[in-house]
């Protein structure tokens, strides 16, 4: 349903590519649609989104600095690269609180009063924000509009008893044994996270709300919209969520201007398979992917393009030898590269995870944490590729587990089936749809600032 009227949308985001181009995807639709787009990220963001002709207004510059510190390759140690996951034991709690107080909660009061500034000169109908962005979603009560969520992971962070405790990357609680081993981790981990939990009710107190009830991430099932970009068969087939909580597909944005030809792809011999290697726009770690994989793809029947990310130059990495067979680059688009390529190893971001499948492309994931041991897990129990402990992630096994990829057409099939649903469940469009319904749904009093 389209509103009558057209809508001033706030969007929040967090300032690296995997956050920023799938909300440039809904964003550009919405305005393709008659609605007006605002965001709200951090300064290093604003350039490419006034590009595209949209209002930032930025975090305030103590805001920006924790957000940098924490989440961007130039910040040093960042939060992603301190918090790590082992599915054998459970997450290393100490580092987990360390990593996510400073993001998470103490910048809410900080987001606050940036928001609070900018509702008052913008007037949004609709608030529609990052799941990384927690003021909005902790504080909904007290903000004058209907608040969104759009998560750009590839699995739904709405806890339920059909998918495990989140973080590990563990096979969902199918039979009466595993899913009481899914409860009582999670009563341990709650406990364990106690303290967070307690923080994060001190906030609500601060601004007048009852303190949670329930865990934190509970908080996410009660927004009026959730909106996940994947699909059920890509997360367990989950039949536990609220009806809140929908699934749109791929929402992929691949820029407005015509992408240079790579004449190097084009030269590549399609009488062997093509083998894409990456770790991501933001990986910060020692490069354990590319250096196994330069070493254990080298001189065999098949072309490997690997990219590094543009925060890294190849020459900085010590890779070993490179093979004749294998190609460094620091970035190449995937919508060029993934229509030509038969497997992608990864360590499992969403973005890539995401567009892989999209083109009917299986995967090798290697989980280096954060949420990737989910898709991980997701891609072993969608039959679409394999996953790779970090641990392990030895030339040889890497070799073994593309060869199989290559070698077993299930995977491939499966592959086009979840990019088939990916598409067919609409992605920014279906998006962009219940934003609109969701604002018609609203009362005037909540429409109001």
């Amino acid at each position: 349903m389209k509103t009558a009227a057209p809508l001033r949308i706030l969007q929040t985001v967090l300032p690296v590519p995997g956050h920023l181009n799938p909300t440039f995807a809904l964003a550009t639709t919405l305005r393709e649609r008659g609605h007006e787009v605002a965001f709200y990220s951090g300064t290093g963001a604003a350039p490419a989104i006034e590009r595209l002709g949209f209002q930032c207004f930025t975090f305030a510059p103590d805001m920006d600095a924790i957000v940098t510190r924490n989440v961007l390759p130039s910040g040093g140690s960042s939060a992603a690269a301190r918090v790590s996951t082992d599915r054998k034991g459970f997450f290393r709690v100490g580092a987990l609180n360390a990593a996510l107080r400073e993001w998470l909660l103490e910048t809410v009061p900080q987001q606050v009063s940036d928001l609070d500034r900018i509702v008052s000169t913008f007037r949004p109908d609709v608030l529609v924000g990052d799941l990384t962005l927690m003021a909005p979603i902790l504080l909904r009560e007290r903000f004058p509009m209907p608040v969104a969520v759009f998560s750009v992971l590839a699995a739904c962070s709405v806890p339920g008893p059909d998918a495990p405790p989140w973080g590990r990357g563990l096979p969902p609680p199918r039979t009466p044994w595993t899913r009481a081993q899914a409860w009582v981790e999670r009563r341990v981990i709650d406990w364990l996270l106690a303290d967070f939990r307690e923080s994060a009710s001190e906030l609500r107190r601060r601004y007048g709300l009852p303190p949670l009830d329930g865990i934190l991430a509970d908080q996410y099932g009660r927004v009026p919209l959730f909106m996940v970009t994947s699909v059920p068969e890509l997360d367990y087939d989950r039949r536990d969520l609220p009806p809140s909580v929908h699934y749109v597909g791929a929402c992929v944005w691949d820029g407005n201007a015509a992408p240079a030809p790579l004449t190097w792809l084009d030269g590549l011999s399609r009488d062997l398979p093509l083998v894409h290697v990456t770790e991501g726009t933001i990986h910060t770690r020692d490069p354990l992917v590319l250096r196994a994989a330069a070493a254990g793809l080298a001189n065999l029947p098949m072309h490997v393009v690997m990219t590094t990310g543009k925060h890294r130059r190849p020459d900085e990495l010590m890779l070993g030898p490179i093979a004749p067979n294998i190609r460094i680059e620091q970035f190449v688009p995937h919508h060029q590269l993934f229509a030509r390529t038969d497997a992608v190893v990864t360590t499992g971001g969403a973005g890539t995870f995401t567009t892989a499948l999209l083109a009917g492309v299986p995967v090798v994931v290697v989980p280096t944490g954060w949420d990737l041991p989910e898709n991980a897990q997701r891609a072993v129990e969608a039959g679409v590729g394999l996953r790779l402990d970090p641990r392990h992630c030895t030339p040889g096994r890497l070799r073994a587990a593309v060869e199989e990829l290559l070698s077993v057409p299930s995977y491939r099939a499966r592959a086009r089936e979840i990019g088939a649903a990916l598409k067919a469940a609409g992605g920014q469009e279906k998006a962009a749809s219940l934003i609109e319904t969701l604002v018609g749904k609203a009362t005037p009093a909540m429409q109001a600032v």
